[in-house]
């Protein structure tokens, strides 16, 4: 292949993407979890407070985003990295589901 015919299929497989909005919609996804990491953290310190309990199902939910997140950046980036953050998120995201099922059937 030439320069020539690289360049072509490249503007071929990139056709209709449009690098500011995939710039955008990661930022958002970054603040986006930082804002589910606060609520988190509000919700379980108000209820920790009111009830004397543990909010185990929003850690539980936040987790699951943050595994599915790491899981998709593994398969597409194959770094090792992406794979242990995953692996610890779901782990995570397991302990939380098995306390918040323990929880329930009390």
């Amino acid at each position: 292949m030439n320069k020539e015919e690289i360049l072509s299929k490249s503007k071929k497989d990139n056709k209709g993407v449009d690098e500011m909005e995939l710039y955008v919609l990661s930022t958002a996804g970054k603040i986006a979890s930082k804002v589910g990491l606060l609520v988190c953290c509000f919700v379980a310190v108000l209820q920790a407070a009111l009830t004397h309990n543990v909010s185990f199902e929003c850690w539980m939910i936040y987790f699951s985003i943050l595994a599915a997140t790491f899981i998709v950046k593994y398969i597409k980036l194959h770094r090792k990295h992406e794979l242990l953050v995953a692996s610890i998120y779901s782990i995570l995201f397991l302990l939380f589901t098995v306390l918040f099922i323990i929880n329930l059937l009390r």
